[in-house]
């Protein structure tokens, strides 16, 4: 029976259908200087809140750290297996880890502001689904990603196979430097992935290029009809969070 005569649901009813991962790591000696000093326990707590308060399935909400911090009820905190000073950005590929979690996982970063309806994004199925890089169409991004079993084993071995070959040849490169980055990696092999937010149009928007014009104005209108603002670079949320939006859904 799926129900007892008391209300209680069967103990399979609480397998998550969906696993949420995000990161949150100190990042002053990564060489990463825009995310060094912004984050802490409160961005994961609003994360996760925002989600809460958008998606009707079960899920599971893990954040990478790299030690320990105290989050609210529903945040399970999992600790890096390899040090986050060493490897920097490259350390977002243990949200692929296959021992982290089974089944269906969704990666977000934490400058990242749910605003609307998750159902129908989370329910999409596949190995692995990626984002357009909103700046460089042409090319992907990991603003949200969305896989399952298969890719994660195949692009953790992929990692573990080639450690030093791919630290040295998937590099970002950035304003004051560079730095290996998962990102790249997820180009350099995934590059022609099935894209979010072309699944979704509307729904997956870059704050930078989607919402704010050159003049700093925002495009109320599509934040309206959104589900996923993501920040990448500047501003970050905590820049802009007089914007009635952003208080109403960075809560």
């Amino acid at each position: 029976m799926d129900q007892n005569t008391n209300g209680w649901k069967s103990r399979d009813s609480y397998v998550p259908e969906i696993t949420v991962v995000t990161v949150l790591f100190d990042g002053r000696n990564t060489g990463i200087p825009h995310s060094v000093g912004i984050y802490n326990e409160e961005w994961v707590n609003r994360l996760y809140r925002g989600i809460e308060r958008n998606y009707n399935g079960t899920f599971e909400f893990i954040c990478l750290t790299d030690k320990n911090y105290k989050f609210i009820p529903g945040v399970k905190g999992v600790r890096f297996e390899r040090s986050v000073d060493q490897y920097g950005w490259m350390s977002l590929m243990e949200m692929y880890r296959p021992n982290l979690c089974k089944g269906k996982r969704v990666t977000f970063g934490l400058d990242t502001i749910i605003t609307g309806p998750l159902d129908d994004i989370f329910s999409a199925e596949g190995k692995i689904a990626v984002c357009t890089d909103p700046l460089v169409p042409s090319t992907i991004c990991n603003a949200v990603t969305l896989c399952n079993d298969e890719f994660c084993e195949e692009f953790w071995n992929l990692w573990k196979n080639n450690e030093y070959t791919i630290l040295k040849d998937n590099v970002l490169e950035l304003a004051g430097g560079s730095a290996p980055s998962e990102m790249i990696l997820l180009r350099n092999h995934y590059g022609n992935s099935p894209r979010l937010d072309k699944y979704f149009p509307g729904r997956i928007l870059s704050y930078k290029a989607h919402i704010r014009d050159d003049l700093g104005h925002e495009r109320i209108d599509r934040i309206k009809n959104a589900s996923v603002v993501y920040f990448h670079g500047h501003p970050k949320p905590h820049q802009i969070s007089n914007r009635k939006w952003v208080k109403k859904h960075w809560a």
